[in-house]
């Protein structure tokens, strides 16, 4: 799909060519796929063969963190002694899978464990009183936080208070102190120990677990089982990584590998359960778990079942998942009617008041607003406006809402320097929550937006560039060498899908719109001659002595959600394309197809 609304700045990446060559040669790569390396960083065969084949050698031991000793220790005693243990999660993928995936363990120890997931409409996000005072209640003596707690030391004080010990697995913005927990594993507190610093929620949850096997294994059978485990959780650090948007870098991208391509034959029934609901029976891409897994766990959490993920992700037989997962799938419906709904809703609430315009980032409230959804609309109206957005579900005179920013601007820090006009509010660099008042939310409005004027003053992100891995001839597209480019799988935040341009490009059929809604345009096209560079001009983008070529092979291509501008072409028009090349195997044989990204005369 489009990578915005507002037309984009195409910015081509250079390269060094004999820098180029020399990563190609060693290799033995296509020199495109060496150009999308060295763009991400990878400069030499070493750190390539790393990158390109990940190793479990890769990962840090997880009694790096500095509090990991002590949070075994006492939680082996408490599996010892029958202690009663609550896992506190949260309704996104990543607080549903760290969940599940500690829930998954301690049942395999023979713990008396038990899950609690807050209400979204109701409590909003992590830790609350409730929480803690039901748990002492019911005997709880060790509490475990999943992606949540570093912030809430109020909670943790009152836990203290009632004899309940708190373990904090979590990776969320760290506040000015800490709570009093017993231990706190986060690899953002300033102190920690650990090198690599990007974990999601879940990526900590794995590291507690591993360091409980650790100490726990101690007989052939029993390895086993935690082989196993292990298996099923690495791909929950996998759904949780893409879809908590971390960077897929270092150990994210070692886990994430993994974890991907064990789903198919996953040893938890949740996660096959998921897989064939969603029409999956292949090593799901980062594109499937966005675009088909990730929604459909999520859709509990938006919509009142906020512990439905977490239940399907701890499902003890494939049964009860796929009675579960088809629940999930009805929900993800009913949220796909209500996120178009809303997202006309708020597009025509920025369109109908000019004050918008100068607005660096969009900050909108109503009554209508579902506090399950506002974060997916206030992705679609940062992509359709090029601005970070935050949207407030009002419910009387309060409002639970959602933001998500764009790349170089830290919404959380942002906030941060609000925080006396919200109620509460947590988050990252590029999402956030908040609760607020009704009769705050216009100032916060325009106190937000005047920490974004003071710091980025300079900056003209209103329009956005596409950034573009390098100029390409389509004759170097093949099946092979598109086969090497798969190996930077999987693709996200750190480590985007490489996008090529290719120019003198050719539309040799009718345009076609295909598919429901605008619908996506359908192409055929091929490459012309030598493109723009000249025979005798200057070395073209390879630094190589420019020729004359003959025209490409013909190649399919879709534009996804570009059916609109199927006016602004016709057969024999000659344009340039920024694109991905994809395989597809539909119908017959390989062949290689190109995922427009963007195109013009």
């Amino acid at each position: 799909m489009p990578t915005t609304d507002v037309e984009a700045a195409w910015c081509v990446a250079s390269q060094r060519s004999a820098h180029v060559r020399e990563l190609a040669s060693g290799l033995r790569i296509p020199e495109f796929v060496a150009r999308a390396l060295i763009n991400r960083g990878v400069r030499d065969p070493e750190t390539a063969g790393l990158f390109l084949k990940p190793s479990s050698t890769q990962l840090e031991d997880p009694f790096a963190f500095r509090h990991m000793e002590r949070a075994v220790e006492r939680t082996l005693h408490a599996v010892k002694q029958g202690e009663k243990i609550l896992i506190q999660g949260d309704y996104d993928v990543d607080g549903s899978a760290s969940a599940a995936l500690l829930v998954n363990l301690f049942r395999l120890l023979g713990s008396d464990v038990d899950v609690s997931i807050p209400s979204r409409a109701e409590e909003g996000y992590g830790l609350n009183e409730r929480i803690i005072r039901d748990a002492a209640k019911s005997g709880v003596k060790l509490l475990i936080t999943c992606d949540n707690g570093t912030t809430a030391n109020e909670e943790i004080a009152l836990a203290n208070q009632l004899g309940i010990d708190t373990i904090v697995t979590d990776h969320h913005t760290v506040g000015e102190t800490l709570p009093e927990a017993f231990a706190i594993m986060n690899p953002h507190i300033a102190e920690e120990t650990v090198q690599f610093r990007e974990l999601c929620g879940a990526g900590v949850a794995f590291k507690f677990g591993w360091a409980l096997l650790q100490r726990s294994s101690s007989g052939e059978a029993l390895d086993i089982a935690f082989k196993d485990f292990l298996a099923g959780a690495q791909s929950l650090v996998a759904l949780a990584s893409i879809a908590d948007v971390v960077p897929l870098t270092g150990e994210n991208r070692v886990l994430t590998s993994f974890g991907l391509k064990l789903m198919p034959d996953s040893p938890n029934p949740g996660i096959r359960a998921l897989m064939e609901l969603a029409g999956l029976d292949h090593i799901p891409t980062g594109t499937d778990v966005g675009f088909k897994l990730a929604p459909r766990l999520n859709a509990g959490g938006r919509l009142g079942r906020e512990s439905l993920a977490v239940e399907l992700l701890t499902a003890r037989s494939y049964g009860e998942a796929m009675d579960i997962a088809r629940e999930m799938d009805t929900l993800n419906r009913e949220r796909q009617s209500v996120d178009r709904a809303l997202t006309k809703l708020a597009e025509e609430m920025v369109q109908s008041d000019v004050t918008y315009e100068s607005d660096r980032i969009l900050v909108l409230g109503h009554d209508e607003f579902h506090p399950g959804v506002v974060g997916i609309v206030a992705a679609r109206m940062t992509r359709r406006f090029n601005k970070p957005a935050v949207l407030v579900a009002m419910r009387g005179e309060t409002g639970r809402g959602s933001g998500r920013s764009i790349p170089g601007f830290h919404l959380y820090n942002a906030l941060n320097e609000c925080s006396d006009l919200m109620e509460r509010f947590g988050g990252h660099a590029q999402a956030a929550g908040l609760e607020i008042t009704r009769e705050k939310l216009g100032v916060l409005r325009r106190a937000v937006n005047e920490v974004a004027d003071k710091h980025i003053l300079q900056a003209d992100y209103a329009t956005p560039t596409l950034d573009i891995d390098a100029g390409v001839r389509l004759s170097e597209m093949n099946v092979a060498g598109v086969r090497v480019l798969e190996a930077l799988e999987p693709f996200g935040q750190g480590n985007t899908e490489p996008v090529f341009m290719a120019d003198e490009i050719e539309v040799v059929a009718p345009p076609r719109v295909v598919g429901r809604g605008t619908g996506h345009l359908s192409l055929m096209v091929r490459q012309l001659g030598s493109g723009r560079f000249e025979a005798t001009g200057p070395r073209n983008l390879f630094d190589e002595p420019a020729r004359k070529l003959e025209p490409s092979s013909t190649f399919k291509a879709i534009a996804f959600g570009m059916g609109a501008r199927v006016s602004e072409i016709n057969r024999g028009d000659k344009i340039r394309i920024v694109f991905t090349p994809k395989i597809s195997t539909f119908r017959g044989p390989p062949v290689v197809e190109l995922e427009i990204k963007d195109f013009r005369a």
